[in-house]
């Protein structure tokens, strides 16, 4: 979570929840979560005007907070190598990742998250899938 403090503040400004949540681009759960912790553990924006953000999150949740969980990454060179295999597919790779985390006990990433980030690993590596076939078995045109 984060703007912990920025929602605070607009809180004692008076903000709504739903012009704080509005103005941070948060979800007014988020708001109204932040909003129920200050109560109950009686915090104003006036006694953690000075700490900063992981402050504030340890006085508000405690241990809840999860600042410093660090995901397991995958293997994205793994992951190329694999795709080329026949009856191989990018589904099949990140259950094998999110199995292997939740055997270590790591967070991971979602499917979405993890095939965004594949992407960006073939984009940045400027790595292309090669179609294996035999010759004269499959005719391929290319449209301009």
């Amino acid at each position: 979570m984060r703007d912990v403090k920025k929602i605070l503040e607009m809180r004692s400004q008076n903000f709504s929840q739903r012009k704080i949540a509005e103005a941070l681009k948060v979800s007014r759960d988020t708001v109204r979560k932040v909003s129920k912790a200050a109560d109950e553990n009686n915090i104003c924006w006036s006694m953690i005007q000075n700490q900063n953000e992981m402050e504030v999150q340890k006085l508000l949740f405690g241990k809840e907070t999860k600042l410093n969980l660090i995901i397991k990454q995958p293997d994205y060179q793994y992951i190329h190598k694999e795709l080329l295999r026949p009856e191989t597919n990018i589904r099949l790779l990140w259950e094998e990742y999110a199995e292997d985390c939740r055997n270590s006990k790591f967070p991971f990433y979602q499917y979405s998250y993890f095939c965004e980030k594949y992407r960006d690993y073939v984009k940045k590596n400027n790595l292309t899938m090669h179609i294996t076939h035999k010759p004269g078995d499959k005719l391929m045109v290319d449209w301009l």
